[in-house]
């Protein structure tokens, strides 16, 4: 599997994703390759697979908050 957290200059919102992301895919026993950059995106992104669990969940007012609960279900989608 791989996962590509996308981030914004915004480094504190960084670390709490990529701190969620690892945190499921050992809970969850998945082998990964995580890797980091920084992107034009206002907001972190999740990339499983070429499938972005932010646009998955995009919520109504545009703001999207990326929670472990969310990663979880993305892991577990995309994990044949």
């Amino acid at each position: 599997m791989e996962i590509n957290i996308l981030y914004t200059s915004d480094k504190d919102e960084h670390r709490k994703t990529a701190t969620m992301v690892r945190r499921a895919v050992k809970n969850l026993g998945i082998s990964a390759r995580i890797f980091e950059m920084e992107s034009e995106y206002s907001f972190s992104r999740v990339v499983v697979n070429g499938f972005d669990l932010v646009g998955a969940e995009m919520p109504r007012n545009g703001q999207p908050r990326l929670s472990y609960d969310m990663i979880v279900r993305g892991l577990e989608q995309t994990a044949w």
